[in-house]
């Protein structure tokens, strides 16, 4: 086959690691191809298993991540401590947040190189640390973790003294700390780091500015926030909907939050619509989310603590909501306790929603994503590609 019909064929292949096989199929085409400049790529999901069974030692358990330029999973392996562990939340560069055992072992995890960071399970109250189980929920990063003591670490955390009573809480840590610090009580549905600062959105759609005051040359322990506390104009939904839940995300250097929707009778998400958060009034105290009525070229993956947008013109008939079933964020028992010998999640709330900006269309459930139950001792590992063993989530390889 010519050179130039190889190169060709490859450049329309979206998915590198699709591009990658197809050169490696024959040495000549490798040749050929060259070094063709590598595509924008799309997070991918990583979808539960049907089944599960106990592995020797030995064996490297693979994931399957479904892709969304190829349209199909691809297999890789997985790291030996992620293999029953609960996904949290994913970072750029294949990193990913996991309790490695039921409500402990919280460690930042690279899918790539197995390359592990612990997290603290513990927190400061009251001017000490307190041992209580800590259930870490959702996390999000002020920048990659390969910066070390410079990354900043927000999480969404609810605390028990005894079986079902449960507290939530916001706090922060820096790699290397002993313990979490500067905790406050606010029940966040999801976190974002923008623009210099970690912002938490609650029920009530109001949200807490958290700004982080750190000396990098310190101790990693030493860590201070100014909090300020977002006042919001209330929204008014739609009295057939009720809200299953809510997310932030950046887009061309604003903040949207995108609100899921259920059915008074139906639990499955059945809409969505974005909000962008502007100010009311110059210098006044108030904000407001005003409503946007299309997607207007975004294509937007959720997730807590890690949603992304995407624009439309690099990845041509993909715009939508991509959506999938994090109901357990809001059961902080299953992850606390496990319920028996494993863990059911369910996993069939996932899709794509073609028409934002509105409550009426229908969410779309993509034919190739994963509908049914999981039940296993492996949880959920990636929030965008969710790893069950696994649940869906959503992963930035």
């Amino acid at each position: 086959m010519p050179k130039d019909v190889v190169r060709q064929f490859a450049s329309l292949i979206r998915c590198n690691v699709d591009r990658t096989n197809m050169v490696l199929q024959c040495h000549s085409w490798q040749l050929a191809a060259g070094h063709l400049p590598e595509c924008a790529q799309l997070p991918w999901m990583l979808v539960p298993y049907r089944r599960t069974c106990f592995l020797h030692h030995s064996i490297i358990r693979r994931g399957h991540f479904f892709c969304f330029l190829s349209g199909r999973p691809h297999k890789m392996p997985l790291p030996m401590g992620a293999q029953g562990a609960r996904f949290i939340g994913a970072i750029e560069g294949g990193w990913v947040v996991l309790a490695l055992q039921q409500n402990a072992g919280y460690a930042v995890v690279n899918l790539r190189d197995n390359a592990t960071i612990p997290l603290p399970e513990k927190i400061v109250w009251g001017g000490a640390p307190v041992s209580e189980p800590m259930i870490l929920r959702a996390a999000a990063f002020s920048c990659s973790p390969t910066l070390g003591r410079r990354c900043v670490v927000a999480s969404i955390v609810s605390t028990f003294e005894r079986p079902f009573n449960f507290r939530s809480l916001v706090m922060f840590s820096r790699f290397g700390a002993s313990v979490n610090s500067c905790s406050t009580n606010f029940d966040a549905e999801d976190v974002i780091y923008f623009e210099g600062s970690f912002y938490f959105v609650a029920a009530m759609e109001d949200m807490l500015r958290c700004t982080p005051q750190v000396d990098h040359d310190a101790p990693p322990d030493e860590i201070s926030m100014q909090k300020i506390y977002l006042h919001f104009v209330p929204l008014h939904h739609e009295e057939t909907l009720c809200v299953k839940g809510r997310y932030l995300v950046e887009s061309r250097g604003e903040l949207l939050m995108v609100v899921r929707y259920k059915t008074l009778t139906y639990e499955d998400t059945s809409s969505f619509c974005l909000f962008l958060m502007v100010r009311e009034l110059p210098e006044g105290p108030y904000f407001s989310w005003q409503w946007v009525d299309s997607l207007m070229g975004r294509m937007i993956f959720i997730g807590r603590g890690c949603s992304r947008s995407y624009e439309l013109a690099h990845f041509p008939g993909c715009q939508g909501v991509y959506f999938i079933d994090d109901d357990t964020f809001n059961q902080p028992c299953m992850a606390a306790f496990g319920f028996g010998n494993g863990r059911s999640y369910n996993s069939h709330d996932n899709g794509c929603w073609p028409n934002p900006g509105g409550t009426t269309g229908e969410c779309h459930r993509h034919t190739h994503l994963p509908c049914g139950s999981s039940t296993s001792s492996m949880c959920r590992v990636l929030e965008f590609s969710v790893m069950y063993c696994f649940m869906c989530c959503i992963v930035y390889l």
